[in-house]
């Protein structure tokens, strides 16, 4: 079946039923998502409609104005942190009902059972995504190079595929400047992505990927232990909150903030086991969040 054709059955199934959950597409897929929502509403059904991109949450846009109004004020919307709920309202003022749904109970809890980092640990850099400019792949080369300039002993370790040139080029220079202090895995699943938060210290995430809003993998990396570094970007301050990771204001100034600590700060236990233990804070957080819009898409509070 064509993907064309699985959206026309979706659609035709939204008929006759009390509730609808749409994850709400970015870009052009956002039409989907409106008609969907139309054919919902115009059906009796409940919408609810699940935010997971901040590219069009701090923008007034017309595909966004098409959506809120296809939906109803009646409408649920979900998103995944109070940051985004609170920047969703300031947008779309027209937008009645928001809860909040954070992602952490998604995240693997096998990574729970991991070691914590031991003090004076070796410094290990680790970066997991999608390797592309927007993801921070350069900065993250930048940091490690900087780091092993000023005589800082470390390691790097890179996970996931290459997406464009430019990223190979960059996992390139890193072999030449970092020589066998740097490792490329390439994509890791199951064992090997645990054995990968296992073997760093630090993740390294420079994202300003325009759809960043809570990145799976800081969580991932929070509850391996792993202290993380990140840039202001999304709802990624709110999720880092209450750990003892480090955000830079700018991708241009990454380097320049971030050096200075990781030259002066050693690998501390505590700082692992503060880092997991924000995870698990944010684990109970979604676990309660996921549970009461169980409850409401199920008995509707009316």
């Amino acid at each position: 079946m064509t993907k064309l054709r699985r959206n026309a059955a979706a659609l035709r199934a939204i008929r006759g039923v009390d509730a609808v959950y749409i994850s709400v597409n970015v870009g052009r897929g956002m039409w989907l998502s409106t008609a969907a929502a139309a054919i919902a509403r115009m059906s009796g059904a409940r919408v609810f409609l699940h935010h997971h991109s901040y590219s069009y949450v701090r923008r007034r846009t017309a595909r966004m104005r098409a959506l809120t109004s296809a939906a109803g004020t009646s409408a649920q919307h979900i998103a995944l942190s109070a940051t985004m709920a609170a920047d969703l309202r300031a947008v779309m003022p027209e937008i009645r009902h928001v809860v909040v749904v954070g992602n952490a109970a998604l995240v693997d809890q096998a990574l729970l059972d991991l070691p914590l980092k031991r003090d004076g640990a070796e410094l290990v850099l680790g970066h997991l995504s999608n390797l592309r400019l927007d993801k921070g792949i350069a900065e993250v080369v930048d940091l490690a190079s900087e780091l092993h300039r000023a005589g800082t002993p470390l390691r790097l370790r890179i996970a996931g595929p290459t997406a464009d040139r430019e990223s190979a080029r960059h996992l390139d220079r890193a072999e030449r400047e970092l020589g066998n202090l740097f490792e490329y895995l390439g994509p890791v699943v199951g064992p090997a992505k645990l054995a990968f938060y296992e073997s760093i210290t630090h993740f390294v995430f420079p994202s300003r990927y325009v759809h960043e809003a809570m990145p799976l993998v800081l969580y991932e990396a929070m509850a391996a232990g792993v202290v993380c570094l990140a840039l202001r970007q999304g709802s990624i301050a709110e999720q880092l909150a209450g750990s003892p990771g480090r955000l830079a204001e700018s991708v241009e100034n990454f380097v320049h903030e971030m050096a200075p600590d990781m030259v002066s700060t050693p690998v501390s236990a505590a700082a692992s086991k503060l880092a997991r233990q924000a995870f698990l804070q944010a684990l109970t957080d979604s676990e309660r969040q996921l549970d009461d819009l169980t409850k409401l898409v199920v008995k509707p509070d009316r």
